[in-house]
């Protein structure tokens, strides 16, 4: 999945977080998962990223701290993960997950798609899984996290690290390619999305955490709520967030 052709009319951008924005849980900690069945970390590393996620689905710490045992875990061990090892469990999460997605999100793909918008996933995940998942769902490019390898081995160097970075990116992105960001659309879910939300004129706080919700309430960005097969869609009307639609699936 690359795009390669910049355009004499600049065309909109439809971005979407992939983790908790399409996909129902995160990609890159399902990758981190699948290599710790598999034995790649060492049993000290193993035991602390058991003891984080037992902590947070206990509500003894927040899912910030989890994640950052998830990806500390990774990188500390990558340079002894055989990247044809790491490939492997790339597919094994998008084979075993690609239908864990909301329904909200995929329509909207499908309507913005129909629209002539430029469907382009960022995800902080690993880009080898991202881009599988992606291509799945018919998106037409894919900015993930890329890490550098040298033949069958990561050197340990980060190429591209997207969590905290996806404004940076998407801007890099759409001015390589001749994309606008003016009438654009973008979808995300938590507080490292806020200020990818800010790039367009059209952002979308999904099934939102409290730093992204406070955020979509202040500037009044249209927010989505799915919950098992309905949606509630709320937008700002005079100052006050108002629930505008609801959708069954």
């Amino acid at each position: 999945m690359r795009y390669n052709q910049p355009m004499d009319t600049p065309r909109k951008l439809a971005i979407f977080d992939l983790d908790g924005t399409v996909y129902r849980w995160q990609l890159y900690h399902e990758v981190v998962f699948v290599l710790k069945e598999k034995g790649l970390f060492p049993p000290e590393m193993t035991a602390k990223l058991e003891q984080a996620y037992d902590a947070w689905t206990n509500r003894q710490t927040s899912f910030d701290v989890y994640e950052r045992q998830v990806i500390d875990t990774l990188v500390g061990s990558l340079t002894d993960i055989p990247p044809h090892v790491f490939d492997e469990a790339a597919r094994e999460v998008s084979e075993r997950s690609g239908r864990k997605t909301y329904r909200y999100t995929l329509e909207l793909m499908s309507q913005l798609k129909e629209r002539g918008y430029f469907l382009l996933a960022v995800s902080g995940s690993q880009q080898e899984v991202a881009e599988l998942f992606a291509r799945k769902f018919e998106f037409d490019d894919c900015i993930g996290s890329l890490y550098e390898r040298d033949g069958d081995k990561f050197t340990g160097t980060i190429l591209r690290f997207i969590p905290g970075h996806k404004h940076t990116y998407i801007k890099e992105y759409a001015d390589t390619h001749g994309f606008t960001l003016a009438d654009s659309v973008a979808v995300g879910d938590t507080g490292g999305d806020i200020s990818m939300l800010e790039l367009v004129d059209h952002p979308i706080a999904f099934n939102p955490n409290d730093t992204l919700l406070e955020a979509a309430q202040k500037h009044g960005w249209k927010i989505v709520i799915e919950r098992k097969n309905v949606a509630l869609i709320l937008e700002s009307r005079d100052g006050e967030m108002i629930l505008t639609d609801t959708r069954t699936y």
